[in-house]
């Protein structure tokens, strides 16, 4: 498994941060009766991306052995984004934990999670720009928005598919509208990139369309639909399958 794993890792661990980022800032405390259900989903899809990237190594103990001998070097983006993904991942199986013994968890263990969560969103933002073999990842401008603005999108429509997060009323509202604004901002700069690279920027174009902007406007008609659940699960699902789109197609560019 290539580039796959780490596709898999940033879309899945990208958007189990951005979830856990907004169920922190919009409900202090969680209630109903699965108060755990946020935190398990979270790990859930975070084990799945980490498990992913593990097979980008190839060989575990190789790696741990490279670390031992120290011929790591702990300075690159990579190697501080799997650092910050310990950490985080760390933080949320300790919530995950206390959650399902007490039916909740101390508010600043959840803000520490919450930081961490941002931090990793931003490393896996900023480990391609230093590569700079690939001109369209060292692309800051294009790479960061894209990648942060794209795992803060796909979290906040997890909450919103999860309940934690009612994406009708304004605070979430606007949320989504400023980070699909900048996620739209972030792929029309991919375009721009992958055309001046000779690659095809459909597929940055399609992600445009289908995440940032049909979400918004999906978002934008919630007070004309009556089913708020099948919008949160609609508006969740062309975000991921958007990020996905034009994730994936970054990737590819990794073989030009």
């Amino acid at each position: 498994m290539g580039l796959e794993s780490l596709f898999l890792f940033t879309l899945l661990g990208g958007m189990a941060a951005g979830a856990y980022a907004f169920e922190t800032c919009f409900q202090r405390t969680r209630t109903g009766e699965r108060p755990w259900l946020v935190p398990l989903v979270i790990v859930v899809l975070f084990a799945v991306g980490m498990i992913a990237a593990s097979t980008h190594v190839q060989s575990i103990p190789r790696a741990l052995a490279s670390v031992s001998a120290g011929t790591v070097n702990f300075g690159s983006g990579m190697v501080k984004e799997v650092a910050a993904s310990g950490i985080f991942f760390v933080l949320v199986i300790v919530d995950l934990i206390i959650t399902l013994a007490k039916k909740s968890s101390p508010f600043a263990l959840r803000v520490v999670a919450a930081v961490a969560a941002v931090v990793c969103m931003v490393l896996m933002a900023t480990a391609y720009v230093d590569v700079y073999g690939n001109a369209v990842w060292s692309n800051a401008p294009a790479t960061v928005l894209s990648f942060f603005a794209g795992d803060l999108a796909m979290g906040l429509g997890l909450c919103a598919v999860l309940g934690s997060v009612d994406v009708t009323k304004k605070p979430a509202l606007y949320a989504l509208l400023i980070v699909d604004a900048a996620l739209a901002i972030g792929l029309a700069l991919e375009v721009a990139a992958f055309g001046g690279q000779g690659a095809s920027p459909v597929t940055q174009a399609v992600g445009l369309v289908v995440a940032p902007v049909a979400s918004a406007a999906l978002a934008l008609a919630a007070s004309k639909l009556e089913n708020k659940k099948m919008l949160a699960i609609a508006m969740c699902a062309l975000l991921v399958i958007g990020v996905a789109i034009a994730r994936y197609a970054f990737y590819a560019t990794c073989a030009m």
